[in-house]
């Protein structure tokens, strides 16, 4: 089971000499969680960037004995040069070309804007987080195993610190609850490899794929000739097949009132019967069970016996949807790539950063499933080299969410300002909250790329984009 958090504070380096300025943007900076080193000159600046890489670097434009922007090359140094934002006293059109063809990431004119500073820090911190993710899975990814945990958010490292807290109680019952496709198997097997029962046989049954009669035949297993076709000689049931081990009841959600019953038995007297037999056997086994679905609201309606819900919830871990861990998809997606490129014979070495954005802005309704399949698609599709945009599944939302439909009254703008700019801006403003700020869809409905779009957002001062525990991607 593997924790993986390559993230770390930001390091941001402050290059300011106004002091009332410097520690305003200071406090600004660590009320992010960012660490900052300060220095008032740009040779100190440059002494300290030779020094320690950092993420960000916020420089006075005006400082003296040196321009911000003939700078910026000489700050921009390493193999990930860090995202520079020039703070602008005073200059000119000209200036402020010159400064992003040099490689700025973005410019805030005095005085400061507190909400406009944060928001340009904050899309230069968003980029940088998904660049450290690409560079660990890159480097450390074929470290990696197909049945560990994966992931970089804070849900996943609460998920794996459950999950061993749960493996400790080698007896009780656990109830694995999420959505379709979230990896509830994959949590179940880390249970029971984290366990003392690891050694131990692991054994799945679906509840949803069989009938009645054939599910408890599969899970009790039957003596000779207890019904018509069984075989001569009976069968063992899962049950006898997970002693010592551990029994995985995938979906028990979907259980009829009857076999509910007998599995309720089951975890109260931990003996079974095997069908058409007489005998009681007893069980050594831990039982862990998975749903997608609400069985609260099962056992409010009736289709689900309360007295079994509360032999299941002993322990329960529930298991993010894959947009609530976005920060995962990066990691997941090399991760996936790398198997698959093996398997395939092929030297796929990454995503491109466009990709990498279509597959980050994605809301992914079947969760790490739809994944995985999106990146088996994209390695059949690519040659070799770098995985494109264009060999990805067209994510276009449709009637499953309808996100592609933005109603007409979207673009009726306001004010009497009928200048082509102003009516652009309102226009560019509108198209990206109907999209809840999907870069990719709103560039796809203005017709225009990804980049001209991010220049437009800074040109009309759009603000930044919403974090995503307030906008969701689709």
């Amino acid at each position: 089971m593997t924790n993986v958090n390559p993230q770390g504070p930001f390091r941001v380096l402050l290059v300011e000499d106004d002091i009332p300025v410097r520690e305003t943007l200071r406090s600004l900076l660590q009320g992010e969680g960012a660490s900052v080193d300060v220095v008032d000159d740009h040779a100190a600046a440059v002494q300290k960037a030779r020094q320690r890489a950092f993420d960000v670097i916020v420089l006075n434009q005006n400082l003296p004995g040196a321009r911000g922007e003939e700078g910026i090359a000489s700050l921009r140094i390493g193999d990930q040069p860090a995202e520079v934002v020039l703070i602008a006293g005073y200059g000119t059109a000209a200036d402020t070309a010159l400064a992003l063809r040099l490689g700025a990431a973005d410019i805030v004119d005095k005085p400061i804007h507190p909400g406009r500073f944060l928001g340009v820090v904050r899309r230069c911190l968003a980029g940088r987080q998904v660049s450290r993710a690409l560079t660990w899975s890159k480097e450390r990814v074929r470290d990696l195993s197909s049945d560990e945990i994966l992931g970089v958010s804070p849900s996943i490292r609460g998920l794996t610190a459950r999950v061993g807290a749960v493996a400790d109680a080698v007896d009780a019952t656990v109830l694995v609850s999420g959505p379709t496709g979230s990896g509830k198997e994959l949590v179940a097997r880390c249970i029971h490899a984290s366990s003392d029962r690891g050694n131990g046989p692991f054994v799945t049954l679906n509840c949803a794929v069989a009938s009645e009669s054939v599910f408890e035949a599969e899970l009790f297993g039957y003596e000779p000739g207890a019904f018509s076709g069984s075989s001569r000689e009976g069968k063992s049931g899962a049950l006898a097949r997970a002693a010592g081990g551990t029994l995985f009841l995938d979906e028990i959600g979907a259980l009829s009132r009857p076999l509910q019953t007998k599995v309720l038995r089951l975890l109260q007297d931990r003996t079974y019967r095997r069908v058409g037999g007489s005998q009681d056997w007893p069980v050594d086994l831990r039982i862990v069970a998975s749903t997608s679905r609400d069985l609260r609201r099962g056992v409010g309606d009736g289709s689900f016996r309360e007295d079994l819900f509360l032999r299941l919830h002993v322990m329960n871990v529930e298991v993010p949807a894959l947009e609530d861990r976005a920060e995962d998809i990066p990691l997941l997606s090399h991760f996936f790539l790398d198997q698959f490129a093996r398997q395939m014979g092929k030297s796929l070495t990454g995503f491109t950063s466009e990709a990498t954005e279509t597959l980050c802005e994605y809301h992914w309704p079947g969760n790490v499933r739809e994944l995985r399949n999106a990146i088996e698609r994209a390695a059949i599709a690519c040659r070799g080299g770098m995985v494109d945009e264009c060999h990805l599944p067209r994510f276009e939302g449709g009637s499953l969410d309808q996100s592609d439909v933005i109603p007409r009254n979207v673009f009726v703008l306001d004010g009497n300002d009928c200048s082509i700019r102003a009516l652009e801006g309102q226009l560019v403003g509108k198209v990206l909250e109907a999209t809840q700020w999907n870069i990719s869809r709103a560039a796809s409905l203005l017709g225009i790329n990804r980049t001209t779009l991010y220049n437009k957002i800074r040109l009309y001062d759009l603000g930044d984009r919403p974090r995503r525990d307030s906008a969701q991607a689709s």
